[in-house]
């Protein structure tokens, strides 16, 4: 019978320094665990970690065990939990947003509320603001991952998103993941 792995979920915050990821990645994979899912980027002048973490037992109790020394010893809050694996979702499909816009306070809050007005899921989102090096404009750049169902007319979903885009100033994309 195979082993039953364990899952645990940590977000780790801190001053970013060189080689902090590293120092992180190493200190787990000691433990016996294996990084399932990761997501590492500074915040600012942040480093910032998401980490899914799987293992057998004796690995999750090693690893939950060092967390606050190993917290203390590389600057970083870590907190954490017992989890599991997303499910399988078939009656959704895969589809990428990306929308550049005027940077404005509510933007993701309006992209956000629009898919889930539509009954899509966001599942992964991400935003950079930044400066046009052309016009000095305050501009923003959204990414973000959708699990759209099954039976949403594709083409009507994007005829939505292209008036939301409208609405908001704003060029947007809305393509199928081929994965």
């Amino acid at each position: 019978m195979p082993e039953i792995k364990k899952h645990l979920s940590i977000v780790a915050l801190g001053a970013n320094r060189d080689k902090l990821a590293r120092d992180l990645v190493t200190a787990i994979a000691r433990r016996g665990c294996e990084i399932v899912e990761c997501r590492i980027t500074p915040l600012g002048d942040r480093f910032s970690a998401c980490l899914l973490l799987a293992g057998n037992w004796s690995a999750m109790g090693k690893m939950e065990s060092a967390l606050p020394g190993l917290a203390e010893h590389l600057g970083l809050s870590i907190q954490f939990q017992h989890t599991r694996p997303a499910p399988a979702e078939p009656d959704y499909r895969p589809y990428a947003a990306e929308v550049v816009a005027p940077q404005h306070a509510k933007l993701l809050g309006e992209l956000i509320g629009f898919f889930t007005e539509q009954d899509v899921r966001v599942h992964e989102a991400s935003v950079q603001a930044y400066q046009s090096g052309l016009t000095g404009a305050d501009m923003c750049t959204l990414h973000m991952s959708l699990q759209v169902p099954v039976d949403h007319h594709p083409q009507t979903l994007r005829d939505a998103f292209m008036d939301i885009c409208d609405d908001l100033h704003a060029d947007g994309l809305l393509d199928p993941i081929k994965s």
